[in-house]
């Protein structure tokens, strides 16, 4: 059963404070940008509509059908996590669908976004509905412009910024009288010589505010009440259900943040370890890839919303602090192969690491010994060797982008790894049957790196690798090493012109000071330590190759150092 009523903003203000107005475990984070927030309270003083509110009703004296947490205030980019109370010691309505909103209300009216608070310029020209919102610091940040556009963008007018907050404040304190608030403002800006047109707009402004805060019901609430005959499982399902169909609109859910939500109202405690395992971000494990990590865990790469189960809630329930070890285990593999800086800043596919988890994950190990697993792994961890060399050669060939007919990696890929992989659980890694398994598919894979590959490696991994894995890596100019402009008057083929053999890695500056200059004049008269530049940049000491005539020369002996460089990391 449903029923509608409607609410003035500063009921809900005062029921959010009171934690009449909560927000159940499977709610999504609050997403919206200050941008926004601004938008809304244009919205709301503009008088449009903003939406309808749905709430789920959870009655005094009984154990609450979710964990729940409260609004948050002072919003820096965190979430509250859901307490679990045995006993509601009063009714309760859980935001089903209008959190984004509702938060977005208190924050701009009570609290602060990354420590700035929204102020409101009162000379906006309510005459026009152009109103004029910004998150700042104080009155005296830059973000709060002095002058803006007009209306009709002609001129310019002079700007007055007032701290939101206060303006609710002291409207509050005042029981809504208006002409008071403005009196105070007046007075308490003496020193400013307002004109009677900028004082008619700060006294119109704290009306339009007054009324669509303090007097107007302009939110309307549908409220909907469970079945108590139903047991809690099935209104659990229910609100999650209804959850799903409320979010395919407004600010959008992908599938697994509905799944998420899934997880989390069948245990509240999925809620804490899905916001824990977000500390491994940095190597590309959002919420969105450790529930599709846990599903590999399974052996199921197919799962979807339709059928997330209650299995795969006691899956983590059971495996929590396993999935964080296995996943610790894989940024520890990284840090040790010189690949963390690769991962974290390229962010290249996901999918290798999914099974350098899965593979942790299903040794016959203690937590711990998962953890530290690749501990001293170059001297006697035969793994390490093997899942090195796999990662190297699969990323290097582009086996986790889509290559070959039939094969889309984040789905083929996925499932055929993982038809090898299920099969060596607690073994050493298969490499020799990963390796097949391309070969059979088949994909352009080989072991073995040769010369005539090069042009089909992965540009970003393949430049990582040769310029020796740096901590601080940057593609900030890609640099014709015999300049383009040259080798087309003398006519080469533009596949040799564009070859990543004639491809180099030059900060901007450096770049812009080579210009189109002969490689023979750059490095004879410009390069200041011919030797290092060489070395780095895997040019042919024969000098006679740093003549564009023989450029087909230069790049068969480059050819030939790029690959000694990559062997070697093998």
């Amino acid at each position: 059963m449903s029923s509608w009523s409607s609410l003035k903003i500063v009921d809900c203000i005062e029921k959010i404070e009171s934690e009449e107005l909560i927000l159940p475990v499977v709610q999504r984070d609050f997403v919206w940008k200050s941008e926004k927030i601004e938008l809304l309270f244009d919205t709301l003083l503009k008088g449009d509509s903003f939406g309808g509110i749905m709430t789920i009703k959870d009655l005094k004296g009984k154990e609450p059908i979710f964990a729940y947490r409260t609004f948050i205030k002072d919003y820096i980019g965190q979430n509250n996590t859901s307490k679990q109370v045995q006993k509601l010691r009063k009714n309760i309505s859980y935001i089903v669908d209008g959190q984004q909103r509702l938060s977005a209300f208190y924050i701009g009216i009570q609290g602060t976004y990354h420590n700035k608070q929204l102020y409101i310029d009162l000379f906006s020209e309510i005459e026009y509905k152009n109103f004029n919102f910004k998150f700042a610091q104080n009155e005296n940040s830059k973000e709060l412009k002095k002058e803006l556009d007009n209306f009709d963008g002609t001129k310019k007018n002079t700007t007055f910024w007032y701290a939101f907050k206060d303006l609710y404040k002291n409207i509050e304190e005042c029981g809504g009288a208006y002409y008071t608030v403005f009196e105070d403002i007046i007075y308490e800006h003496s020193e400013v010589k307002f004109s009677n047109e900028e004082e008619e707009r700060i006294k119109r402004n704290i009306e339009n505010i007054t009324n669509q805060i303090f007097n107007f019901p302009n939110i309307g609430i549908c409220e909907v009440r469970l079945d108590k005959k139903s047991n809690e499982v099935e209104n659990r399902i229910r609100v999650v259900e209804l959850f799903r169909r409320l979010n395919q609109g407004g600010t959008k859910l992908d599938g697994f943040e509905l799944m998420a939500s899934k997880l989390k109202g069948f245990n509240p405690n999925n809620e804490t370890f899905l916001q824990e395992i977000e500390k491994f971000n940095d190597i590309g494990f959002g919420k969105d890839e450790v529930i599709k990590l846990i599903f590999i865990l399974q052996d199921d790469h197919k799962r979807t919303i339709a059928n997330i189960s209650k299995d795969d809630s006691d899956f983590i329930e059971r495996n929590k602090s396993r999935i964080e070890s296995a996943l610790e285990g894989t940024r520890f593999f990284l840090e040790q192969a010189s690949l963390y800086k690769f991962f974290k800043d390229e962010k290249p596919s996901i999918i290798p690491l999914y099974f350098i988890a899965y593979f942790l994950f299903h040794q016959d190990k203690s937590e711990e010994d998962i953890k530290t697993y690749f501990k001293n792994s170059e001297i006697n961890n035969k793994n390490y060797l093997l899942i090195y060399r796999w990662i190297f050669l699969s990323i290097l060939n582009k086996i986790f982008r889509r290559r070959g007919a039939g094969w889309t990696a984040y789905s083929t890929g996925i499932r055929k790894i993982l038809d090898v992989l299920k099969n060596y659980k607690n073994k050493d890694f298969p490499i020799d049957k990963l390796f097949e398994m391309y070969n059979n598919h088949p994909l352009d894979f080989d072991e073995k790196i040769k010369k005539k590959w090069l042009d089909t490696y992965d540009f970003d991994f393949f430049m990582y690798i040769v310029y020796g894995k740096p901590k601080s890596f940057r593609k900030n100019d890609i640099d014709h090493i015999h300049p383009k402009s040259i080798l087309y008057t003398k006519n080469f083929d533009n596949s040799k012109i564009n070859s990543i053999k004639n491809f180099q890695l030059l900060d901007f500056s450096t770049n812009r000071s080579k210009n189109d200059k002969e490689l023979e004049d750059w490095i004879n008269n410009h390069v200041t330590n011919k030797k290092d530049y060489l070395e780095i940049h895997f040019i042919p000491a024969n000098t006679k190759l740093w003549k564009s005539a023989n450029f087909e020369d230069f790049l068969e002996e480059r050819a030939k150092l790029l690959v000694d460089k990559l062997r070697k990391e093998l």
